[in-house]
């Protein structure tokens, strides 16, 4: 599904284990963002300590015990979330794994249905469950998933930085499927290049500029022009074509660059 999301600001935020680790990073830079952060945990005390630490530091943000692991306790979350801001609009779950998912899922597509509306759901864990994968196939029409894997050395005191920061990014917009570096040190390669698409596609236009420029100067490239324009001109309109916008910017930013380029491809 492509969905278009709000802007994080805008958005009501379900943050589920919120109390502490990810979810609590996470309600801390979403209140940060501006968005409204409904913060969910099992823990009360814990919970409303935390909660209060981030609204006297100006965000506004709510809490709701539940245990967010059943299906009651997601509908709790759920119900409270739309009492105190009148929507959902994203959910956080930090509280489980793969395996625990389907009840957030169901409780936040049950929820966008109710409001005709579309969202974004970002999950963490290693592996997706069964009934995890049915809830969000069934729920395809009304929301968008971001699964982030962790690393099986992951603990507590692990960085949650990285991850962080791509849970608040799927959340506007959506990417299907990230996974944390060892130790939690960022994202893998992978899943940065996945989460850069268009710095990617600018680069590899980039590259592509240079290696023609480059190649077309000895004369053993004389007589492989033919293959080079070919080849140069598939892989630029492929890259235009996947990310318009920034090829666009490219130009702009490097035009001598571009117009050799293109004189060269004709």
């Amino acid at each position: 599904m492509r969905a278009k999301l709000k802007p994080i600001a805008e958005q009501v935020v379900v943050i589920t284990g919120a109390s502490s680790g990810i979810g609590l990073a996470a309600a801390r830079l979403a209140a940060k963002a501006g968005a409204a952060v409904v913060m969910a945990a099992g823990d009360e005390q814990t919970l409303r300590a935390a909660c209060a630490a981030i609204a006297e530091a100006g965000g506004r943000v709510h809490p709701v015990v539940g245990d967010p692991r059943s299906a009651e306790g997601c509908d709790r979350i759920a119900r409270a979330a739309t009492a105190r801001f009148g929507r959902i609009d994203s959910w956080i779950d930090a509280a489980g794994d793969g395996q625990t998912l389907a009840h957030p899922v169901a409780a936040l597509a049950e929820r966008l249905r109710e409001q005709q509306a579309v969202g974004a759901f970002v999950g963490f864990g290693r592996e997706l469950g069964r009934d995890a994968r049915d809830e969000l196939r069934a729920a395809s029409r009304v929301l968008a998933s971001t699964m982030i894997r962790l690393p099986s050395n992951w603990t507590p005191e692990s960085p949650a930085a990285g991850a962080v920061a791509a849970a608040l990014q799927a959340v506007a917009r959506p990417m299907g499927q990230l996974e944390v570096a060892a130790k939690g040190r960022g994202l893998t390669l992978a899943s940065l290049a996945h989460k850069h698409r268009g710095l990617v596609a600018g680069v590899g236009l980039v590259v592509v500029a240079g290696a023609a420029l480059w190649l077309t100067r000895g004369r053993i490239a004389q007589a492989a022009r033919p293959q080079m324009k070919k080849a140069g001109r598939a892989l630029v309109l492929q890259a235009a074509r996947r990310r318009p916008v920034q090829a666009v910017r490219l130009v702009a930013r490097h035009p001598r660059r571009a117009l050799k380029l293109a004189a060269f491809l004709r």
